[in-house]
């Protein structure tokens, strides 16, 4: 077979929430052998210190994993879904805040953090929303350069990446719709948590092996990705995340990219 064929060239990450609680702990333990990133909640929207604990642990058991932050507007009540405005300044406190708290965490279990994702209302906000993004990078390269954002298929994250000189993965999302920009939709809890296995089989085929997403007109668009998100929290996760991982044929870490592009200033 030819080396040069995409099908098997191609090196996407797989990355997995954890640390969400212990309603969705059971479910991301038997999903954690199919990712290869993850990122683990820092007590803003769910989770606490010694669940974060425990969940830092389990990465570190399965060993070649990138582990990262899964940042949040601070919304207990609201699991981190609800429209929480916060000033520029408020925002940047809390994600240094966030991010501190896990790099803390991890460094007792001798590991660095590697990148950060947004959830909820703020992922959502990163799609378009300049300010937020550009305020939320800001503050992980005054954190640390060497941190990656992952985030939706956005321009708005790709200039903001570009002007604050951080790494930008895009991650591409089989439990949600998309738009004809290339866009996700929210999540819709009646459509989208109950994915079927033949829909989820046929979004990842599209995904892994022609870099596309299906529109609801049955158009195809494609799609530039890194990192695929395995979810959690929707019907039938366990067995999405299995054969997701069993089309990806070179399963790469975020952690392994070459960063030498994205840090001009010290070369």
């Amino acid at each position: 077979m030819n080396q040069t064929d995409p099908f098997i060239s191609r090196q996407i990450d797989l990355n997995l929430d954890i640390g969400q609680g212990p309603a969705h702990m059971l479910t991301e333990q038997e999903i954690l052998q199919y990712a290869t990133s993850v990122n683990i909640a820092t007590g803003a929207h769910t989770g606490e210190p010694a669940i974060t604990d425990k969940a830092i642990a389990a990465a570190k058991e399965h060993g070649g994993l990138a582990i990262g932050a899964l940042i949040s507007y601070p919304d207990l009540l609201g699991y981190g879904e609800r429209k929480i405005q916060l000033s520029n300044e408020e925002l940047r406190a809390t994600v240094i805040a966030q991010l501190g708290a896990l790099a803390a965490l991890s460094k007792a279990h001798d590991l660095e953090i590697s990148q950060v994702r947004p959830h909820g209302y703020l992922y959502q906000q990163m799609l378009s929303n300049y300010s937020v993004a550009e305020t939320v990078a800001k503050a992980i390269q005054e954190f640390s350069n060497w941190l990656i954002l992952v985030g939706p298929v956005s321009p708005v994250l790709q200039e903001v990446g570009s002007w604050t000189n951080i790494r930008v993965a895009f991650e591409a999302r089989i439990d949600l719709r998309y738009k004809a920009d290339g866009s996700v939709m929210p999540f819709d809890i009646e459509r989208d948590a109950n994915l079927d296995i033949e829909t989820a089989t046929a979004r990842a085929r599209d995904l892994v092996y022609k870099s596309a997403v299906k529109l609801e007109d049955e158009k195809d668009i494609e799609l530039n990705f890194e990192t695929i998100h395995l979810p959690s929290r929707i019907k039938n996760s366990v067995e999405i995340a299995k054969l997701v991982r069993g089309m990806v044929l070179k399963p790469l870490p975020l952690k392994t990219v070459d960063y030498e592009p994205y840090l001009s200033e010290f070369i």
